[in-house]
């Protein structure tokens, strides 16, 4: 694998193709058969996604995709989410793109999937990584009184914390949660550094505040859905056996979703296990 992505690196990336608005940027990377968007997660590059990406470039058009106020792009001010999917969606209109796969990390997976059930006519497939429909269970589904405590101090913490404490809660965010592969850790910490400190905060409460369930309870989409394992398996000896009812309870009366779990991978599955997440992608887009 490798090898195809330094060689890829060395074709696919001479060649790019960049639209940027107010909200976001899309690079195209790539122009054979049908389209695939890459959403990164709050404060991130799309570089996270550049090894899987040009692993499925060579029968795929690949679109990266990078949100204002992450990694040094000029902040907007509000409603993050709804101008971030706005913008996305006129650009797939305007260049009458069809037969679309959409790919997001977390925040990235909340916003890309609200991107293809806005435009289901348009969309093949969407896949998720380390993502929940409805974020504020993973809090235990605190009442409307605890979920605005844990914002306050959600908001405190990431705009109001000093530079030199902020590095380093990100960088311990980097080596506890998100992953195993080390070599991810300096990009992660180098990104959430050079973000608005604003919309880290505001993207993650509206993630928070959102609740996806209904749209899924109804969904069309094929949806492939990863997850990890790995701190059950770790911390609460838990059996991978267990992790689909859990994966279920967690997806409420949810309608074409497919459940994969890992627990050899921290919470970025695709920065830690590229191979495997590339083979299940292109199973699941070869079956749908």
């Amino acid at each position: 694998m490798k090898k195809s992505v330094l060689f890829l690196a060395l074709t696919l990336f001479s060649f790019t193709i960049t639209f940027s608005q107010n909200a976001v940027t899309i690079k195209k990377i790539s122009s054979k058969g049908d389209p695939i968007f890459f959403f990164p997660h709050i404060g991130c590059s799309s570089e996270m996604w550049k090894e899987v990406a040009e692993n499925l470039a060579s029968k795929n058009s690949i679109y990266l995709v990078d949100l204002a106020g992450f990694n040094g792009s000029e902040p907007i001010q509000d409603n993050f989410t709804a101008t971030y999917l706005t913008e996305v969606v006129n650009y797939i209109n305007k260049n009458k793109l069809k037969r679309i796969t959409f790919i997001g990390q977390n925040y990235g997976a909340f916003l890309a999937y609200q991107v293809a059930n806005s435009i289901p006519k348009k969309t093949k497939a969407f896949i998720g990584s380390d993502f929940y429909p409805k974020l504020s269970m993973i809090l235990g589904n605190p009442d409307q009184e605890k979920l605005n405590q844990f914002i306050t101090s959600l908001r405190d913490m990431t705009v109001k914390t000093d530079e030199t404490t902020f590095t380093n809660n990100q960088k311990q965010i980097a080596l506890s949660m998100n992953f195993i592969d080390t070599t991810y850790v300096n990009k992660f910490v180098a990104w959430q550094k050079k973000s608005d400190r604003n919309t880290l905060a505001e993207t993650l409460v509206e993630q928070l505040k959102g609740d996806l369930i209904p749209m899924f309870e109804k969904n069309e989409i094929p949806t492939l859905v990863f997850n990890t394992w790995y701190f059950a398996k770790n911390y609460k000896k838990m059996e991978l056996s267990e992790a689909e009812p859990m994966m279920q309870s967690m997806f409420p009366n949810a309608q074409n979703v497919t459940h994969k779990v890992t627990e050899e991978a921290k919470d970025f599955i695709a920065n830690d296990q590229p191979e495997w997440f590339v083979t299940e992608v292109n199973q699941f887009l070869k079956d749908k």
